[in-house]
């Protein structure tokens, strides 16, 4: 027996306050004496946690829907599609495709000129959006209107230099689609792993930027184009280590979109922008700059409420991690209180790479701070986040640092059970850094330091072994994650972990 489809009820999960709300409005326009089958079905649908056909089958034993109900549910979902798209037609900057609609239809009812007017608006929407394909489309309009009116003059025109518009919009197209990939072959290797781990992935990367049409800027004939050319540059200098000239890039970045109006996709690329520009300069240890990029961030216009949010997480993301970089751990948990509780009030709602990244800086702040109970119930969130798999570094390193808080916490029988799924975990991985076979290490020798002494020794042992570490180019990524080295020097002096970060700034 063929499984129902849960792609109905998926659709009704995804959406958020606002579109549930403006769907019933909606809805209720098509409403029969006050009743309406498919706003009941949509709210049976909405309070379901796991998808039940079965269910909704018993609670509607008389409707004559349910006799169909595959039909009902391919209906239902056909209007919430059109909700959705009256919803956001209204609030998008990017009109392309309603201005197209009303000039297809002025052509339809014969009023060439006023479809002219309509696509002239079109047009310029494109334009402004770099929006090659809608252009042509554009293009194929205007010439159906020029012969639908017998407008010589124009097809006369277009035949000496409309084709030739065209073609050169088709080689804009493919040379952002060129640069588009670059950008795509740099970063994705990098997002799946967190780091160039060793001589081959660094030479397919130099590889790239052989390439005569990647060798300059001067290339790349647009807008977008130039973008993807300089966050490849930024990208591909980071993982090679070469943060002053990642940074010549990624100023490159912010500067071309501040001199413009940012709005659309603009937002999100440059809100990019500005993140990438704090990851350089805290790199770079240029932090007298960062409050300025924060408040960049913070004041990026955001297009709805969703992005809104999306800015939010970001912008509170780095100003934790600023805290993380100048070991400012105690004032850091003081300072982010409020946002803190905003941040778990819509947390299922953000994304799951921008989510992992909080739970992580969050859990090593607090851990930062010697607020242990607070890391640990941060460090548990980010480790039963179903999202943690697309992030191997993240899963990596949140369970070290899972390990050190329960370290602190003296929870001696625990630390041995979770050393060992630990060890497990890293040894089945296809890379694993030495830094973790070190902390493995203390871990598995934890039991019998039982003596102030012995301990001292042993991290004393450990410390030299991370310095070595932190000089081979492969292995120098893993101290962004967390101060191996400061925590231990912290242990073997009997100081506060956050003293000896301090004293290091």
């Amino acid at each position: 027996m063929k499984t129902p489809s849960d792609d109905l009820f998926q659709l009704v999960q995804s959406l958020n306050k606002q579109e549930k709300r403006y769907f019933k409005l909606y809805a209720s326009r098509h409403a029969l004496n006050g009743e309406n089958q498919y706003l009941r079905l949509f709210n049976a649908i909405e309070k379901q946690e796991v998808y039940d056909e079965a269910t909704l089958r018993k609670k509607f034993p008389d409707e004559a829907f349910t006799r169909q109900l595959h039909v009902a549910k391919n209906y239902l979902y056909g209007i919430i599609l059109a909700s959705l798209r009256s919803f956001h037609e209204s609030r998008a900057q990017d009109r392309f495709y309603t201005q197209l609609r009303n000039a297809q239809l002025l052509f339809d009812k014969g009023l060439y000129q006023q479809s002219e007017k309509a696509l002239g608006k079109a047009k310029s929407t494109a334009a402004d959006n770099e929006r090659f394909l809608q252009l042509l489309e554009v293009y194929r309009w205007e010439h159906q209107i020029a012969h639908s009116r017998n407008d010589f003059g124009k097809l006369e025109n277009y035949i000496a230099h409309g084709v030739q518009e065209e073609f050169d919009l088709l080689d804009k197209y493919r040379n952002f689609l060129e640069f588009q990939a670059l950008n795509d072959r740099v970063f994705i290797p990098y997002w799946k792993k967190g780091a160039v781990r060793n001589e081959t992935e660094k030479a397919a990367l130099d590889q790239l930027f052989e390439q005569p049409q990647f060798s300059s800027a001067d290339h790349a004939r647009s807008f977008y184009a130039r973008y993807f050319y300089h966050n490849a540059r930024f990208s591909y200098h980071l993982f090679r280590g070469e943060p002053e000239r990642s940074y010549e890039h990624v100023r490159e970045l912010v500067q071309m979109f501040e001199s413009r109006a940012v709005k659309g996709r603009g937002v999100r690329q440059y809100s990019s922008a500005l993140i990438n520009l704090y990851i350089v300069q805290q790199r770079l240890g240029h932090y007298s700059d960062i409050p300025d990029t924060l408040r960049k961030l913070r004041e990026v216009p955001a297009d709805s409420p969703e992005q809104q949010r999306r800015l939010f997480v970001r912008s509170f993301n780095l100003e934790v991690d600023f805290y993380l970089s100048t070991g400012l751990f105690s004032k850091g948990v003081a300072q982010i209180r409020e946002r803190e509780a905003l941040f778990r009030k819509y947390e299922e709602e953000v994304n799951g790479q921008q989510r992992l990244g909080l739970y992580y800086n969050l859990a090593y702040l607090h851990f930062g701070a010697a607020d242990y109970g607070q890391a640990l119930d941060w460090v548990n969130l980010l480790l039963q986040d179903p999202a943690l798999e697309t992030r191997q570094d993240i899963h990596c390193f949140g369970r070290l640092l899972n390990l050190v808080v329960h370290y602190e916490l003296r929870n001696d029988q625990l630390l041995e059970y979770i050393v060992q799924t630990t060890y497990r975990f890293l040894s089945k991985r296809e890379r694993l850094f030495r830094v973790e076979s070190v902390m493995l290490k203390l871990m598995r020798h934890y039991p019998g330091w039982l003596t102030p002494k012995a301990r001292t020794e042993g991290f004393r042992q450990l410390i030299g072994e991370l310095e070595d570490l932190r000089q081979n180019e492969f292995e120098r990524k893993a101290f962004e994650y967390f101060d191996f080295i400061s925590w231990m020097e912290s242990k073997a002096a009997g100081s506060a972990f956050e003293a000896v970060v301090k004293l290091k700034k």
